[in-house]
């Protein structure tokens, strides 16, 4: 009978408390890490990936509470003995458990103190990350055991009340990273911490994400700048952030967001090895980390022991897809170090600017470019700078004008001005609206009633040759208007293209759209998010009726020079040359070389550009920078000396200047975070072109934006012949082995005034439009 009372005692009074204890004791489950996807450049070279590190997880017993409890448990057991133990009450089981409790409370605390001392985190952190963890547990359990219970009302047909016991849940029998990358030294430290105090915390073999080329040295030959700036050795720029604002960035934690989207434990109760548990973990935060988060996030592994019987269940990790990309990760380099302002070029200089209330010389100017081969439509550089690791060494002046959060590549939006010019001739060409050897006279102004709008960039009343017909003696056609960049030409171009001809013309060229580069991911354009690359501006139907009620003839007119309801990317810029380039054919242009990762709804096809037009649009870009008349061919100084913008022997240019008209720019003076005044008059600098070697097609297109950079030939100019020669250095001509490229840190070619047959540059922008 002694026996009988005994089992009875440890079966059904404490049974439900032993069987609980024995199960908690018998299956110990651990998860195998995985390894995210590596990105790679387009020569392999490793961009981010993952490398071994130590991890410190605390069991969940030690975040809520329990472990304290079990152990006050065990010990309250031990000091009376199991036999003395087995005949006291209810309460005075309780009561002497409540004396354990404060004895093994400080256990855990020396526990945790010496956690944090090991982690090198402060106590108070550790618990702060602690609360974090079962708060959102806690949560997540509540929502299960709502299920859970709703699902036995169903099966009963009534509810169960105390007869529903919930059953814990996957992460309340986990444990939970609250340390990363301890070293060799605290993770072996802590693994006796973990003897000591068992049940407790435990040392994880993870993985930290690194960057080889976060920063890089970039030596720069001075030989080719500007003649004001230019010295005969070497700039060694030091470039941060490379490549980081489309590489994005990568958080430690997860977000609430992530464990809706993908949750460890659905909510039906099964495990998704890949999905997210609170707590640190690595999650893409923004850019290509961000957008290619699910190809690169492996699947963890499992492995599940039976200590009663040792049998070993497991469920092998799944590796992350490595991402291999287009771009040239040392060219990117070279790239940013072009644009940095200590080699020069982007900050303002005495031949910038014309008008405007000025900015002071010196002063660093956020620019953006871009490199596009055109043959296949691959991005191989994408620069911006400031960059975002450029934050941290700024001013808070400096970083309410620059914002260098913003990728001004392919995130920012700017008018596009003049570049567009020998693109709208050829879509009008193309939709039949006008001649392929089509002549216009400049007069100076397009309305003749109207003298002071709609007029030529070098247009002065008071003077007799401020008008191209005047200086080449006669109409222009599409060569001679691009290279002198006549507004009066593409004014009647756009006039008789149409409004709205125009407005599909642009679309076609991929204004208003993403271009499915691969920036924002791999979902089509219905399901991308925002962030990583801009659609532009364009105007909507709405606006074009508001155009054509008011009879408006001024807004579809300049609209043919870049101006009015227009704005694009410097991506969007170089992707529509390289579609010239290709005679229409649509290969926009993209950042991921593996066709799976990219968009499934990527255009394709072939615009309407008569082969004929291409070509005479090609020769006036030609002109524009060989050509002395050209607006990208020289920079003329203030003590009346000019020298070439771009002289590359080898290499023919075919280039855009153009000059964009920017909103007044918002100064912080005091670095209070808000606008004390604003610079007006100042415009965006452009410079879009491309590159071929002698007598080759054309093979890559460049576009440079230069924010507040004034004149596009003086301020982007300079920065596209830089960057043509950094593809020179980097050998990317060097397949058409011609023996004529021999210019590395050539000199640069100067010449007088007298030998320049056009009359003084007047003061004046190219894209000037009159208010």
């Amino acid at each position: 009978m002694g026996l009988a009372a005994r089992l009875w005692e440890l079966t059904v009074v404490d049974g439900a408390e032993f069987r609980e204890e024995a199960e908690k004791r018998l299956a110990q489950t651990a998860l195998k890490e995985t390894v995210r996807g590596s990105i790679l450049d387009r020569l392999g070279r490793v961009i981010a990936k993952d490398v071994p590190v130590w991890e410190v997880a605390i069991d969940y017993g030690v975040i809520d509470g329990s472990w304290v409890r079990d152990r006050a448990k065990r010990t309250a057991r031990k000091v009376y003995g199991r036999s003395l133990w087995g005949r006291l009450s209810h309460d005075a089981r309780d009561s002497t458990i409540e004396l354990c409790l404060m004895r093994e409370e400080e256990a855990r605390n020396e526990m945790l103190d010496q956690v944090a001392l090991y982690c090198d985190i402060p106590r108070a952190q550790i618990d702060e990350k602690i609360e974090i963890i079962r708060a959102q547990v806690q949560k997540r359990a509540d929502v299960i055991w709502a299920k859970q219970r709703e699902a036995l009302t169903a099966k009963l047909g009534h509810d169960p009340g105390d007869t529903f016991h919930p059953q814990p849940i996957y992460e309340q029998k986990s444990s939970h990273v609250i340390a990363r990358q301890v070293s060799e030294t605290a993770a072996f430290a802590l693994r006796k911490v973990g003897d000591l105090f068992p049940n407790s915390v435990r040392v994880i073999d993870s993985m930290l994400r690194v960057r080889p080329w976060e920063s890089a040295d970039v030596s720069l030959s001075q030989k080719t700048l500007p003649k004001p700036i230019r010295k005969a050795g070497e700039a060694n720029i030091h470039v941060l952030g490379v490549f980081d604002h489309v590489l994005g960035t990568i958080r430690e934690e997860t977000w609430a967001e992530d464990l809706e989207r993908r949750p460890f434990v659905k909510s039906d109760g099964t495990i998704d090895l890949g999905g997210y548990r609170p707590g640190p973990d690595l999650v893409g935060g923004r850019g290509l980390e961000a957008s290619y988060e699910d190809w690169l996030r492996g699947i963890r592994g499992q492995k599940e022991t039976r200590l009663e019987t040792g049998q070993i269940k497991e469920v092998e990790s799944i590796w992350g897809r490595d991402l291999k990309l287009t771009i040239d990760i040392e060219l990117q380099a070279h790239v940013q170090a072009i644009l940095n302002p200590e080699f020069g070029l982007t900050k303002v200089q005495e031949w910038h600017h014309s008008g405007g209330d000025g900015l002071p010389l010196g002063m660093p100017l956020a620019s953006a470019a871009v490199i596009v081969e055109v043959e296949s439509g691959e991005i191989l550089a994408l620069g911006s700078w400031p960059t975002l690791a450029d934050a941290a060494g700024m001013s808070a002046s400096d970083l309410f004008r620059l914002q260098p959060g913003v990728n001004r590549a392919s995130e920012a939006v700017y008018p596009p001005g003049s570049i567009v010019k020998p693109l709208v001739y050829v879509g009008a060409v193309g939709a039949g609206k006008f001649s392929l050897a089509g002549a216009v006279e400049c007069k100076g102004h397009y309305f003749p009633e109207f003298k002071d709008r709609a007029r030529c960039w070098i247009y002065r009343p008071q003077f007799s040759m401020t008008n191209h017909s005047a200086q080449t003696g006669g109409p222009l056609t599409v060569e001679s208007a691009t290279s002198r960049s006549c507004n009066i030409f593409f004014y009647t171009v756009a006039h008789k293209f149409g409004l709205r001809p125009l407005v599909d013309w642009y679309k076609s060229l991929g204004v208003g759209m993403t271009l499915g580069t691969g920036l924002q991911g791999p979902l089509p354009a219905a399901q991308r998010g925002v962030g990583g690359e801009s659609i532009g501006m364009i105007p909507n139907e709405e606006q074009m009726l508001n155009i054509e009620a008011r009879h408006d003839v001024f807004t579809p007119i300049i609209m043919g020079i870049g101006q009015g309801p227009i704005a694009w990317t410097p991506l969007q810029a170089a992707n529509a040359f390289a579609t010239l380039a290709r005679g229409g054919k649509i290969l926009d242009a993209h950042i991921i070389q593996d066709a799976a990762a990219l968009p499934p709804d990527r255009r394709t096809g072939h615009l309407d550009m008569p082969a004929e037009a291409c070509r005479r649009a090609l020769e006036g870009l030609r002109q524009a920078v060989e050509d002395k008349h050209g607006t990208g061919h020289h920079i003329k100084y203030g003590d009346g000396s000019q020298e070439p913008i771009i002289s590359i022997p080898g290499i023919t240019i075919y280039g855009k200047t153009g000059t964009a008209q920017a909103p007044p720019l918002p100064m912080d003076d005091n670095g209070d975070g808000k606008s004390d005044r604003s610079v007006k008059g100042i415009d965006h600098a452009w410079f879009v072109g491309l590159a071929a070697k002698k007598g080759a097609k054309p093979k890559y297109a460049i576009a440079v934006l230069v924010e507040r950079g004034g004149s596009g030939g003086k301020a982007a100019g300079p920065i596209a012949g830089q960057i043509i020669r950094a593809l020179l250095d980097d050998e990317y001509f060097s397949d058409e082995n011609n023996a004529e490229i021999t210019n590395k840190g050539a000199e640069i070619e100067q010449f007088s005034p007298s030998q320049d047959p056009q009359p003084p540059e007047p003061e004046a922008s190219e894209g000037e439009v009159a208010p």
